[in-house]
């Protein structure tokens, strides 16, 4: 059994005939009828049954034809494939996302793009502060999205969007504290995700109180969520839980929202391959 008897017994089937098969297939009709009956001696039994005007499938046929579908999908696929290496795109690229840059639209943007590149591998890693800097010089990943971005001599560095990052408590914390300036702070647990790296910068810390500091950024949320302390969070983030008046947004003197901005970045030296460079220009393009 070959690829192309089997290519060949599905187009008379999607086709209806064997000569409108032999048209598609730019073969003549003997051509494709011989390889037909060549595939049923080897299998031993009909796939037609030829006794009408126009050939239909028999039981064998009509199993056959179901299970040897996921085969011509395959070589489809495998043929795009193909097609994706010739023109020399990467199998996989790395984008590395700072945790306060998650917003719908771009993970929407990420997922599409990775939809329409199906044999490129698309490596999305949630990383902090200067981690995702860190992972772009390294050559890690090939792009960044940050707010931390220092090395411009090493580092092409494109304004992407602005976040908001206010200060917020759980609502019944605030009360029971009873915080009515920054001083009342000072007592409470200030919930920050700690750098892995000693260059690493902070921001909106405040440097006498208590500081309860983690290293996966997810569980901050949740962790001043539950009235554990206090911390920065992107406003995107928490719009229901500040609509249903779960959170007191904090605003004293050192201790207030502030914008941050957030940046594309990626290595000068580095050769971008064409979906990298692809989904570089996407980004620039994108409107957060």
């Amino acid at each position: 059994m070959t690829f192309e008897q089997l290519l060949v017994f599905h187009r008379i089937v999607q086709s209806g005939s064997f000569k409108a098969a032999a048209g598609e297939l730019h073969k003549t009709q003997p051509a494709i009828s011989f390889s037909i009956k060549k595939l049923e001696e080897e299998l031993e039994v009909d796939l037609f049954d030829r006794s009408a005007y126009r050939p239909t499938l028999t039981s064998h046929g009509r199993a056959f034809y179901e299970r040897s579908q996921k085969i011509i999908e395959g070589m489809g696929e495998l043929e795009d494939m193909s097609k994706s290496f010739k023109q020399k795109e990467e199998p996989e690229i790395g984008v590395s996302l700072d945790g306060i840059c998650l917003h719908t639209g771009l993970l929407k943007l990420l997922k599409s793009f990775g939809d329409h590149h199906p044999f490129t591998r698309l490596n999305v890693t949630l990383d902090g502060l200067s981690e995702t800097e860190r992972k772009v010089l390294s050559r890690e990943t090939q792009i960044g999205i940050t707010h931390f971005a220092t090395d411009r001599g090493s580092l092409e560095i494109v304004p992407f969007a602005t976040v908001k990052m206010v200060p917020v408590m759980n609502v019944e914390l605030f009360k029971q504290k009873k915080i009515k300036n920054q001083d009342d702070l000072m007592d409470v647990e200030q919930i920050v995700f700690g750098d892995k790296n000693a260059q690493g910068a902070s921001f909106g810390l405040l440097e006498r109180g208590k500081k309860w500091r983690i290293l996966d950024s997810s569980f901050k949320r949740e962790i001043i969520l539950s009235g554990l302390g206090w911390g920065h969070l992107p406003q995107n983030s928490i719009v229901q839980e500040l609509k249903e008046k779960k959170l007191v947004i904090l605003n004293f003197e050192d201790i207030h929202p502030r914008e941050l901005d957030i940046n594309l970045i990626r290595l000068k030296k580095q050769h971008l391959g064409p979906v990298a460079k692809s989904l570089w220009e996407e980004l620039i393009s994108f409107q957060l």
